[in-house]
């Protein structure tokens, strides 16, 4: 039986009753799953896949599977007092506000809105893990929710994670108690037990979360981990936590101590995690998060420039390379995400007479510019930022690992009468102005943050 989310119209849910209740019965089953303690996994196509299917993942003993009560995952603050500098770092992150980010927070809502609650497991199992295993979540508001629940991805959490079952859609088994797994296992703690894991040292416990497929049409939501398992970064066997548990961009050390009584160590892995994300911290206050986010992408690319004379004007060749993300570039929520290019050209006089990929009236950005991003197509075949109605992805124009790509920029022959400087940049923002201000937050003004820049010199003949 084929299911998609364009179901969930209120036209359609009075045509197809029949449909939309067995949906709810499969995603009941799921929900009730991913609360025990994994997510889903799908080993047939999503839209034929029966409740069973929808559940068993394979080489997964189902007698593992368990519910959690709840408190059954500690406190981050229980952490602070040992791991101090680790706590501080992480209290900061973006994983720390994975559940009460102000901008996650109003598109959840709308979601769950849209959707009947479709997404209130499909996205908290990433964004509230503990909240879904311990059946705190739904409901969407978080009103059952405690305190360490709202704590997003919390120290408890990862912590207690025994396997990744698979890289997706947060298929794992946790399991919280006393035992503490993490990368090393030869530490001592006066109130827990400590125990290696070696997933923990692998890639794959970041692509549990940072892998989504859409449960019901298998749309490639985020992509992550895969992007990065095909890519050079981990043929050179450079990981995840390699780049985003280091203090700054690429592969660096971070000499210290993982607790106050901890022997010394040539690299404690960073808990702040850096990315993109300079705007939320930046509207939160977290100046040197900001700035680190704003290093991240600075690092990530380089471009080049050519002129290429011809008859009707000069072309301007732009070549984006990524020169620093394990990963392409933009990644994550790529179809909330905006990079694109921008450029300038400016006579002798100081007049510009040429201009493309410029921020416009009310702070948008020109409809015209070159972007770097992925769209999806929702049911009825339009194109849609909306993940939950993703049926298929309708493009995907972004930069690999250590790749490049290259866009043509034509000034007419009618302007380049004398020397014409252009000054190309590549620019970036977390999200649109249009989505920001959805989100009912007064007076935001989404900021664009330029990742890499380059200028030519054009002379006539």
């Amino acid at each position: 039986m084929k299911q998609t989310l364009d179901q969930f119209s209120p036209d359609n849910r009075k045509r197809t009753p029949w449909k939309f209740g067995a949906f709810l019965i499969l995603m009941l089953c799921v929900g009730l799953m991913a609360a025990a303690g994994t997510a889903v996994h799908k080993s047939v196509s999503p839209k034929q896949a029966s409740a069973e299917e929808a559940v068993a993942a394979p080489g997964l003993d189902l007698s593992e599977v368990n519910r959690f009560e709840a408190g059954a995952f500690d406190d981050p603050d229980n952490c602070e007092f040992c791991h101090q500098e680790i706590f501080d770092a992480w209290s900061q992150s973006k994983h720390r506000y994975a559940w009460e980010d102000i901008f996650y927070q109003p598109d959840y809502l709308q979601a769950s809105r849209e959707t009947d609650g479709f997404t209130d497991i499909f996205c908290g199992e990433c964004h509230a893990p503990a909240g879904v295993r311990t059946g705190q979540l739904p409901p969407p508001d978080g009103s059952r929710m405690d305190a360490t629940s709202r704590k997003g991805v919390s120290c408890d959490y990862c912590h207690t994670v025994r396997k990744v079952v698979q890289p997706v859609n947060v298929q794992t088994i946790s399991e919280p108690g006393d035992v503490k797994r993490g990368p090393r296992g030869d530490g001592w703690s006066p109130d827990h037990e400590i125990e290696f894991s070696q997933i923990h040292t692998d890639s794959a416990f970041c692509g549990a979360c940072h892998n989504v497929l859409h449960p019901t049409s298998g749309a490639v939501v985020i992509d992550t981990y895969d992007d990065w398992k095909a890519g050079p970064y981990a043929a050179e066997g450079i990981r995840c936590q390699d780049c985003h548990m280091t203090p700054g961009p690429g592969v660096q050390k971070n000499p210290g101590r993982s607790s106050f009584m901890g022997e010394d160590r040539d690299h404690v892995a960073t808990h702040f995690f850096p990315g993109g994300s300079a705007f939320f911290h930046e509207k939160m206050g977290n100046e040197k998060e900001a700035a680190l986010a704003r290093q991240m992408l600075e690092a990530a690319a380089e471009l080049e420039t050519e002129a290429l004379p011809g008859d009707d004007g000069v072309q301007i060749l732009a070549r984006v390379k990524n020169v620093g993300a394990g990963h392409k570039i933009p990644t994550g929520v790529t179809y909330i995400r905006k990079m694109w290019l921008e450029v300038t050209a400016t006579n002798a006089s100081g007049e510009k007479v040429f201009r493309s990929g410029h921020v416009v009236e009310d702070n948008r950005i020109d409809p015209e510019a070159r972007l770097y991003r992925k769209v999806f197509r929702d049911a009825q075949g339009n194109l849609t930022q909306k993940s939950w109605f993703a049926e298929e992805v309708a493009s995907d124009h972004r930069i690999p690992a250590k790749g490049y790509d290259e866009q043509l920029f034509r000034i007419p022959k009618s302007v380049v009468d004398g020397e014409i400087q252009v000054l190309v940049r590549l620019m970036y923002r977390s999200m649109s102005q249009e989505m920001a201000e959805g989100f009912g937050i007064e007076g935001i003004e989404v900021p664009s943050v330029e990742m890499t820049r380059a200028e030519l010199t054009i002379r006539p003949e």
